[in-house]
């Protein structure tokens, strides 16, 4: 009877601890003022009709291919208007270590079961140098937001996302987000560049990146912010939050890219499309995304895929900081319709 009575008081302690170790972690957040916190450089440059409006200070562009033709053709609905193409703050992205938490909904805690595995280590490599490689699991989730048509900047328009506010992906509802191999079925096509073509084909993606957009050849890297694959949530090398959680949605929208979730609206078959989704593209154009901190604080940068990350990170390392959210800018090229025939 005495060693049964001290098992169950080491049952008791243990569920006392680990309910007293998950208290611990806490969910920070709060939901993103769509006036001060969302940089609206980003949504420049702005082009109508092959002539560009650019207001924006840290503004940049790249050529899609769309026609730069003062007028456009949508045989879908018989319609003629004028070629739009713009940065729209469509998506808001959070990432956190704590499995349920949602930052950018004002730290909302689902207290999903987790476990201790799933907040990050320190592996040493090279203990006899004395050396070390740090590795993260990250979680994500993602947040439809349209906001231009939210606060109704412009009222009507067929080239704006008019969707409701959603939240299609949280990483801890995936069951590929924390295994390799199964996130790697997805995407078989990526095998082949495991290993050093991964790690050669980053130093000219982040250059790239730097003095404009990344190369959309080298889909397989996200330039300085590390390897593209495997699509989930394991980091190899983490080398800063920053780099981290941007390496988390580039990774996230290549998956949903390649599950057939996600569209592109950038190029000539979105203009031709003629609507504001775009059209399907399973291997991502890193190109047409920017992002934009906005939680703990706004960055007011806008951020292309796979640039350093040396200006983001200023400040953005403090110890109280483990979770974070951006917006996120999709390039489009729209056929802004006028004319309906009868």
């Amino acid at each position: 009877m005495r060693l049964l009575s001290r098992f169950w008081i080491a049952i008791v302690l243990a569920f006392s601890l680990s309910g007293g170790a998950q208290a611990q972690q806490i969910c920070n957040g709060s939901f993103p003022n769509l006036i001060n916190d969302v940089c609206y450089d980003c949504i420049f440059p702005i082009s109508i009709m092959g002539g560009f409006i650019n207001l924006g200070v840290s503004s940049q562009d790249y050529d899609t291919g769309a026609s730069s033709f003062p007028v456009c053709v949508c045989a879908n609905n018989l319609s003629v208007g004028s070629p739009v193409s713009f940065w729209e703050p469509r998506y808001m992205v959070d990432t956190t270590t704590k499995p349920g938490c949602m930052p950018l909904l004002g730290g909302i805690d689902i207290n999903t079961p987790y476990n201790s595995d799933e907040y990050g280590t320190e592996n040493y490599t090279t203990a006899h140098l004395n050396g070390k490689r740090k590795s993260a699991f990250v979680q994500v989730n993602e947040y439809i937001n349209p906001v231009m048509s939210a606060i109704g900047v412009v009222v009507n328009n067929p080239c704006l996302d008019n969707r409701s506010f959603d939240v299609p992906f949280l990483s801890w509802a995936d069951p590929t987000w924390n295994d390799d191999s199964l996130s790697l079925m997805l995407t078989p096509y990526a095998y082949p560049f495991a290993g050093v073509p991964s790690v050669a084909a980053e130093l000219p993606d982040a250059i790239s990146a730097t003095f404009g957009f990344p190369s959309e050849i080298l889909f397989w890297v996200a330039g300085a912010w590390g390897p593209m694959y495997p699509l989930d949530g394991n980091v190899a090398v983490a080398n800063t939050q920053e780099q981290v959680s941007h390496l988390m949605i580039a990774r996230l929208f290549a998956k949903l890219h390649a599950a057939g979730a996600q569209q592109s609206t950038a190029g000539q078959d979105a203009l031709q499309s003629c609507g504001a989704l775009g059209v399907p593209q399973l291997i991502m154009d890193k190109r047409q995304y920017k992002t934009n901190r906005t939680f703990p604080f706004p960055d007011n940068m806008c951020t292309p895929i796979g640039r350093p990350l040396a200006f983001q990170e200023i400040g953005a390392s403090r110890p109280q900081d483990k979770d974070y959210g951006y917006f996120l800018f999709q390039r489009k090229d729209c056929c802004a319709t006028y004319t309906v025939a009868q």
